[in-house]
């Protein structure tokens, strides 16, 4: 899959603090234990420090810290569900319910219980996730976790079923299942800035922030296909597209490839009509401002997903091959004592 792309109309970029970055991330998924030394050395070759570097080019401190935290937690919990736990709905709703637990709680609160590693990290990247943030804000972003926490209750439902969700089924649930919600909230936390809500609110903007979360989940299916075929997962648009209009691998590639060649024209599209929408609602220039540099952050973060799809070893070899064991790098405890 190296060398299949995406034609995507944005530049390439990357922060200059992805080294500082790189050397707290180690130490930090060892402290809350989400990963054992002796898988350090593949991890190395996944290369999460650059897939935040590119998503937000511009940061670099505590705050790209906090941007590679997040994209680690996410790559090591989400994988647990690659394997056996992945067919067993009633286990992972109770995991699910710990983790939502933790981003309702207040900023710096503690898990309840004896927290998982999944849970104990969460913690971390929550209180600082929230830390200069309104009240809106954090809302927002709390529905925004939950609604991807549930996501892999159904996914675990449809495993168990053996179904396999229509094309446009699965993009609903795609939409939720992917991070990439969250992730767009993190540009602004990251950036230190929050889109009004006028802004956020509008159609323009929301049509744009939908494209952004399609494009990147499209992408990351395309590249990430040979992972979810080789423990027999369907939840991947090209298998979708396989399974239910009877394409080859090659026209079902090459159709993600005119869905993400959709979304980005119609993203252009909008943002080349913002100046005069923001013109006719008298929109003040400190608005302005916070909306064009949240136009730039969804651009980054669809590129990002690109560039570091096609260069990491997380997606250009299976780590294990056969549908029944997982591909995690190793096994994570997910089920606390409360």
């Amino acid at each position: 899959m190296q060398e299949f792309s995406f034609d995507l109309p944005f530049p390439s970029r990357i922060s200059q603090a992805v080294e500082s970055a790189a050397a707290h991330h180690i130490a930090w998924i060892q402290e809350h234990g989400l990963l054992g030394k002796e898988s350090l050395r593949e991890y190395y070759r996944w290369d999460v420090p650059g897939v935040a570097a590119r998503f937000w080019p511009h940061a670099s401190g505590a705050d790209l810290e906090l941007g590679t935290d997040i994209a680690g937690w996410f790559l090591l919990v989400d994988d647990q569900f690659d394997g056996p736990l992945g067919i067993q709905p009633h286990r992972v709703a109770q995991i699910i319910q710990q983790l939502i637990d933790v981003v309702h709680s207040p900023p710096g609160a503690a898990p309840k219980g004896n927290p998982t590693p999944a849970a104990s990290g969460l913690a971390s990247i929550w209180s600082r996730q929230v830390r200069g943030m309104s009240a809106s804000w954090r809302q927002r972003s709390s529905r925004n976790w939950e609604d991807f926490l549930n996501a892999y209750t159904s996914e675990t439902i449809n495993r168990q079923s053996g179904t396999v969700p229509d094309v446009d089924t699965y993009l609903r649930l795609r939409h939720k299942a992917g991070l990439e919600n969250v992730l767009i909230d993190y540009a602004e936390r990251i950036g230190h800035y929050e889109l009004p809500e006028t802004v956020f609110s509008m159609p323009e903007i929301q049509k744009m922030h939908n494209a952004t979360v399609q494009v990147v989940n499209i992408i990351q299916d395309a590249f990430s296909v040979a992972k979810e075929e080789a423990r027999g997962d369907f939840h991947n648009l090209v298998l979708v597209l396989q399974h239910h209009r009877h394409y080859s691998r090659q026209e079902a590639l090459a159709e993600t490839q005119s869905i993400v060649r959709r979304h980005t024209d119609e993203f252009l599209h909008l943002k080349s009509k913002l100046p005069a929408l923001f013109d006719a609602a008298a929109l003040p220039l400190p608005d302005r401002e916070s909306a064009y540099v949240f136009v730039d952050d969804l651009q980054a973060q669809m590129r990002a997903c690109h560039d570091w799809c096609r260069t990491s070893s997380r997606y250009s070899r299976v780590i294990r091959a056969r549908p029944d064991q997982p591909t995690y790098l190793e096994e994570m405890h997910m089920e606390g004592l409360g």
